[in-house]
């Protein structure tokens, strides 16, 4: 008999053994409950969303100001998040379209300087061959005259006649020769005039066309970080991507000064208004809460990206306080949007409500035989709701610790 004893409960072990694992394992999926009183207190209704921290007094660097240009091609951006000092290197566009427009006004240069140079020679010998021509004419008026100058009666009256003739025809001579001079001095300084004023109108131009090629380098006016700047579809500029004037590329934010632009949901929108206060969390640190009050509201309402084709309505939050080393432009953030405040409102954890098809209960501490009780919920709001019936304050219900609620 001792014998047949010790088989079977040796043989009986591994079955008690599988069925302490089955009962651990099902004791261990159980979830665990806490108990939360009814409290009774101000509540807080609001609006939840989503946004991305920036700047409230940002620089923004786009397409520079250049004549007959309106394209341009980004060649190079100086990396996102880079700290720069004034005048260090954050922006260029490819110049080729203007470094051939200045080679063109440069061959156009050279030929009107040569063009001047030929000119005022040609315009100097021929003022210096009418000089000459003068001159000329002033010695054979003086020869002439020398001959007149003779006493009458040593000349013959039709000698006298002549040479008088002579003599009013050398001045004649002399003062076309002296016309002849001022007509080519006045034509030549206004003919020099125009050709200069083509050069320096090239010089100009070319003048211009340098500054617009320095233009397509762009240096950091401030110091500060660099920071791509979004479309309104949320995408950001690259090396290679055209863009237009208008359109900003680079963002210099002041970090002592941050905001937050929230998307707001469309059914959601008409809720809201200016001087709302905010509670904003950064994803990155979701623990530290910073305070905000809604500053401006958008005017139209957009699509908020292709990927998500909702219908949204911009709001600006102005934050209380900022935290330039661990901000940047471009962090997610939620934002809880206060639209209205009750001062006396019963409220239980959100996850202490069940949900049944035949209503809504909780879980009451206490009752042994049929625990759930049931209750008629009002808003929602940061994870509490609102009671409207079912129970008192102080009562005691059951949440589950890890605070997913019920089925």
């Amino acid at each position: 008999m001792t014998v047949i004893k010790s088989k079977l409960t040796a043989a009986a072990g591994p079955a008690w053994l599988a069925l302490g694992a089955l009962l651990f394992v099902a004791c261990a999926d159980k979830p665990s409950f806490r108990g939360e009183k009814v409290v009774k207190g101000p509540f807080h209704i609001t609006v939840h969303a989503s946004g991305r921290l920036q700047s409230a007094a940002s620089l923004f660097i786009g397409c520079p100001s250049v004549e007959r240009m309106w394209e341009y091609t980004i060649a190079f951006m100086a990396p996102e998040g880079k700290p720069v000092k004034r005048g260090d290197a954050i922006l260029a566009f490819n110049d080729k379209e203007l470094r051939e427009r200045l080679q063109l006004k440069q061959a156009e240069l050279d030929t009107a300087e040569k063009e001047l140079a030929r000119l005022e020679l040609q315009e100097n010998e021929t003022l210096d061959g009418l000089v000459l021509q003068h001159e000329e004419e002033k010695v054979r008026e003086q020869k002439v005259r020398h001959k007149t100058d003779v006493p009458e009666e040593f000349i013959a009256a039709l000698e006298l006649k002549k040479r008088k003739l002579d003599l009013e025809l050398a001045g004649l001579r002399l003062n076309m020769a002296h016309s002849r001079i001022e007509n080519q001095t006045t034509g030549m300084r206004s003919r020099l005039q125009v050709q200069r004023s083509k050069v320096k109108l090239l010089q100009t131009d070319i003048a211009k066309v340098r500054d617009d090629i320095a233009k397509m380098s762009v240096q950091a006016p401030v110091e500060g970080m660099v920071v791509y700047a979004q479309d309104w579809d949320g995408k950001k500029k690259a090396v290679g991507d055209s863009c237009w004037m208008g359109i900003n590329v680079l963002e210099l934010p002041d970090l002592k000064k941050m905001q937050v632009k929230a998307a707001i949901l469309e059914p959601q929108a008409g809720r809201l208004k200016a001087g709302q206060k905010t509670d904003v969390r950064l994803d990155a640190n979701p623990d530290r809460v910073f305070s905000g009050t809604v500053t401006s509201l958008g005017r139209i309402f957009r699509i908020k990206s292709d990927d998500q084709p909702v219908t949204v309505f911009d709001v600006v939050i102005d934050l209380a306080e900022s935290d330039p080393a661990s901000m940047r432009p471009g962090m997610a953030a939620t934002i809880d949007i206060d639209i209205s405040s009750l001062d006396s409102v019963l409220q239980v954890p959100e996850a202490a409500i069940i949900y049944r098809e035949e209503g809504t209960f909780v879980r009451k501490k206490g009752l042994l035989k049929n625990p759930l009780v049931p209750v008629t919920t009002g808003a929602r709001s940061k994870g509490m709701v609102q009671l409207l019936r079912g129970l008192e304050e102080n009562d005691e219900v059951l949440v589950r610790a890890d605070g997913k609620g019920d089925a």
